[in-house]
Parts: structure tokens; C-alpha cells; sequence
């Protein structure tokens, strides 16, 4: 199948080359724009990789030569220092050439200029050279089908489908690929989960498949014993248009916790980027004024923050009218100020260590120079205000040589006696993996008293790739009947379901409906999804 022709299989498929509307505005000013972190990314890839010839211009060149990239030796200095946008098939080449997981740096460069260009992406016909034969084309759809595709290969159909602007397909194939795909969403860690994301986001863009897709979102998010909700209703944030937002608005007044807190986070990105509507403040008022009344800001609140920190000035100046303590309605109007959690004074002697420890410890063939970038993105993904933010900085550091050593250093931020910086590192921990020390994660996760920590701590045991040993599972069973926070019962069963624990049916015929339905939603979903082919790769 080509970009100009037709695939086959029942006549399902026809169409031409053509470019989706993609709302250009961006979310606001990087600083260091998107062009500058995708090279950052490639040339420390490459820079740092194990391979000393690749890690030298001219034998970089010569390698890409070989891979049917005519460049020089200009163009690649363009490319690694921001200066000229590097198409996705340049990308996709410098993933195959430095042996990386396919899509690995694809989809989180994608997703830098999908989230914050201020440019619709170019359209591309193909990332890579070769053209998909119809049988192999069909085969790509029934193995997506059937549960048994890899990230790579969701990124390969949804790049597929998107080639052509007219996609047939029989209404139950489409609702079918659509809910795997979603649901696979629910439960994918690391590179699984970033893959298949762009995957997700590519189908949205797509005519055919946008119907299908939201379908599955919202059966997916509204089911009433849904353990995981933010990584699928996060797809929301695609579609700027009135549909999608009036489902976020419902979902923020839903009497789940869990579902409020991710509609807020995605109600916050939306009004950033202009997708809701005028009569749509009232109600986003109305649910930050309730959330930051209850309880500090900052805990386990902070979706609604960020949300307050998005608010037109108007909007805000009404919400801040109804606050009980001058601390919220300081913290807020620092934020909205700063875009920062906590002052850059207070933290910037923590950031800069954390970023020349973790780039000491890095293995590099060259000589160390302070990396700013670096120190920039982990500044990000611990404390600037806006999730999308904290979340794609993360991620780039979770596609960089530098990922097992940032993991390292925030395992040790973990137990900072500050719980907001201990709880930021929890969730950075979430992004970027836990490069080889699953045990040592697990061992301060049932360990950590702070209650605000707690739950966070339980998810990254979930998220861990390497297995739960039986001891730790049994207590964290005989734990989750006796813990009163339901945030510590959620987590803990999440821990559970994602590693696939045999305790779980046990917990399935608990006399506990939360508990008993909780246990049932995660046996029948299944555990955690973890690529083979990017286990380790960071």
C-alpha cells in the first residue's frame, strides 16, 4: 500500500494524501523552544550512546549515508542544535541507526510538537522507506485486533490509516480496533504507553476513526469500576472542538474522585489552549473554588491547581473572592505568576544537584560540560505548574541516555523531608521508569508513612517492570482490607492488578464492594503492559 494508492481487503480502504485541521496554538512559550529539545534529544542519543564511532560527526555521517540519508556534515549540526526542524523520518532514521526502539524518540517528538509548536506538524507520507504490501497490511490489523500488537506497531497502522483521508472499514472492525487500542491504553507503561498514545492521537485525527475512538473513550472512562481513568481521558486534549468538552465538563461534576481530578487536569490544558467555551467558566469556578476550600492546594490537589492557575483573570478573581485562607490564594497567584510550584529560590540549589549528579553518573565518550537542558527539563518535570509540561519534559528525559541515573536521583528526592518535592519525585518516577531498581522502589514504597506520599509511592510498585516478589504482594493484599484512605485502596489495588498478583481473586470475593469490584475490574483487564522490545532500552 502506498500514500497514493489503495490498500486492499474487501474494498475497505481508499484515498489520497491529505492534511488534517491540528489547532496550532501553543500552550505556552517554552522558553527553549520544541526544534531545540527534539535535537537536544538526538544528539545526546547519540552523543552518549555506547558506540564511540557513532558518537563521532564523521562516522555518524557515514552510518547515515549507508541509510540513505545524503547529508552533511552542516545539515546534522543544524539538526542537533535546534537551528532547522528535523523531519520524522530523519528521526525515525537516527532511532534505527543508534539501535533504539522504534517509535521510542518518534512519538515523544511528536508529541513536543503536537502539545506546544506553534506550527501544525508537517505531514510526512512514510517514516520509513519501505511500503506495506495489502497482506501485510491486513496482517497489522488483525494482530492490532486481537491484543497481540507492540507500540511499534500500533504507531505503524495509525501512520498507515493517516496516509489516506477516506479509511473502510466495517463498523465492528473499527469499534473493535478502537477498544483495543484504548484499553491497552489504560494499562501501558513507559515507551508502551507514550507508542501507543501517538497512536491513539494520530487516530483521532483521522475522520473515520475519530467517531470509533471517542466511543471507546468514554465506554472506557465512564464504566463504573474503571480502576485507571487519567491515561485514556488524557486523549480529550486532542479535540478542540464542543463534543469532547462537554464530556469533560460532565465527568468534572461525577461523584468519583478519580474522575474529577483528571477531568480537571484536562479541562486545565484545554482552557489553556482555548477549547472551551465562554459559558463553560462558571462550572470550572465552581469546581476549583470546591477543591481548593478542602484542603492545601498542593495536596493531592493538584489538577484543580492547575486549573485555577489556567482561569482567565476574571474567572480567577471570582474563585479567589471564595477561598478560606490566604495560603491558597497565595500559592495560586504565585503560580499564575511564575508557572512554578514552589519559588525558583527555594529549589534551585536541589535542581542543580540533582542534574550534575545524574549527569556524573552517565556513562559518556566525551568530556563532561554542564548540561543546561538537562537541569531545564528536570526542572520542568518536577515543578512547573502545567501537567502537559511536567509530563513531556519527563518524557524526554525518559527517551535520553540520562533516564537510569534521573531515576536514581529522584528515588533518593523520594524521602526529601519536604512532601511536596517528595511526592513530585514519586511522579517523575511514573514518566521515566525506574531504571533497574525496581527493588529498591518497592522496598520505599512499603515503607513510606506520609500519607500524602503513600499512594503515589503504591503506583510507581504497580508501574515497576520487573515483577512483585510474593511476600511483598500478600501484605499489600492483607493491607488494602484494613486501609481507611481510599486513595491508599485505590493505589494499592492498582499495585496489584498491574503486576497481575494471584491475590487478586481473593480480593474478587472480598466482602468489600469497592474492593470486590475493584479486584474484578483488574482480573478481567489484565496486568500492566510493557513493551519486550523497550524493556531496559533507557
Amino acid at each position: 500500500m502506498t500514500g497514493t494508492g489503495e490498500s486492499s481487503g474487501a474494498a475497505r480502504r481508499r484515498g489520497r494524501p491529505q492534511r488534517l485541521p491540528i489547532d496550532p496554538t501553543p500552550v505556552t512559550d517554552l522558553g527553549v523552544g520544541v526544534d531545540q529539545r527534539v535535537a537536544w534529544l538526538l544528539s545526546t542519543n547519540r552523543l552518549l550512546g555506547p558506540d564511540p564511532e557513532l558518537a563521532r560527526r564523521d562516522g555518524f555521517l557515514k552510518v547515515l549515508k549507508e541509510q540513505g540519508v545524503q547529508v552533511d556534515n552542516t545539515r546534522v549540526s543544524r539538526w542537533e542544535s535546534g537551528l532547522q526542524p528535523v523531519p520524522g523520518r530523519v528521526v525515525a532514521t537516527y532511532e534505527r541507526v543508534l539501535g533504539l526502539p522504534e517509535g521510542a524518540v518518534v512519538s515523544v517528538a511528536a508529541g513536543l510538537r503536537r502539545g506546544f509548536g506553534s506550527a501544525p506538524p508537517p505531514r510526512e507520507t512514510s517514516l520509513r522507506d519501505e511500503d506495506l504490501t495489502s497482506g501485510s497490511f491486513e496482517g497489522m490489523l488483525d494482530v492490532a485486533e486481537h491484543g497481540d500488537a507492540s507500540g511499534a506497531l500500533w504507531l505503524r497502522l495509525a501512520e498507515q490509516l493517516h496516509k489516506f483521508d477516506r479509511v473502510f472499514l466495517r463498523k465492528e472492525e473499527w469499534i473493535r480496533l478502537c477498544g483495543q487500542l484504548v484499553e491497552e491504553l489504560g494499562v501501558a507503561v513507559g515507551p508502551a504507553y507514550v507508542r501507543r498514545y501517538e497512536a491513539a492521537a494520530t487516530m483521532l485525527r483521522h475522520r473515520a476513526a475519530q467517531r470509533p475512538m471517542l466511543r471507546a473513550i468514554g465506554s472506557f472512562v465512564v464504566h463504573p469500576d474503571t480502576q485507571v481513568v487519567a491515561p485514556v481521558l488524557n486523549l480529550l486534549t486532542e479535540l478542540p472542538d464542543a463534543p469532547a468538552g462537554d464530556l469533560v465538563l460532565r465527568l468534572l461534576g461525577s461523584e468519583d474522585g478519580n474522575l474529577r481530578r483528571a477531568a480537571a487536569s484536562v479541562a486545565a490544558y484545554k482552557v489553556a489552549r482555548g477549547h472551551l467555551r465562554g459559558d463553560a467558566l462558571g462550572q470550572l469556578e465552581t469546581a476549583v473554588l470546591g477543591a481548593l476550600r478542602r484542603s492545601d492546594p498542593l495536596d493531592g490537589r493538584l489538577d484543580f491547581f492547575d486549573l485555577a492557575v489556567h482561569l482567565p483573570d476574571d474567572s480567577w478573581e471570582r474563585v479567589s473572592g471564595g477561598l478560606r485562607t490566604r495560603r491558597a490564594f497565595g500559592m495560586v497567584t504565585q503560580a499564575r505568576a511564575t508557572s512554578e510550584l514552589v519559588p525558583h529560590v527555594r529549589t534551585v540549589a536541589i535542581v542543580a544537584e540533582l542534574a550534575a549528579t545524574a549527569q556524573a553518573q552517565t556513562p559518556t565518550q566525551h568530556s563532561r560540560e554542564p548540561d543546561p537542558m538537562l537541569r531545564r527539563l528536570l526542572r520542568e518535570a518536577l515543578l512547573h505548574v502545567h501537567k502537559p509540561r511536567r509530563h513531556h519534559a519527563a518524557l524526554v528525559i525518559a527517551a535520553s541516555p540520562y533516564a537510569p541515573a534521573v531515576a536514581e536521583q529522584c528515588l533518593r528526592l523520594t524521602g526529601h523531608p519536604n512532601d511536596l518535592l517528595a511526592a513530585r519525585a514519586w511522579t517523575v518516577l511514573m514518566r521515566i521508569g525506574h531504571g533497574g531498581r525496581e527493588d529498591k522502589v518497592v522496598r520505599r514504597a512499603r515503607t513510606e508513612e506520609r500519607p500524602t506520599l503513600r499512594a503515589r509511592a503504591l503506583v510507581n510498585v504497580g508501574m515497576a517492570c520487573a515483577g512483585l516478589p510474593e511476600e511483598d504482594a500478600t501484605a499489600l493484599a492483607d493491607a488494602v482490607t484494613t486501609q481507611q484512605r481510599p486513595a491508599d485502596r485505590h493505589a494499592t489495588l492498582f499495585a496489584l492488578g498491574m503486576q497481575g498478583a494471584t491475590e487478586l481473586k481473593a480480593l474478587a470475593e472480598h466482602d468489600q464492594q469497592d474492593i470486590r469490584r475493584g479486584a474484578s475490574w483488574w482480573l478481567e483487564r489484565g496486568p500492566a503492559i510493557h513493551d519486550a522490545d523497550a524493556v531496559g532500552a533507557s
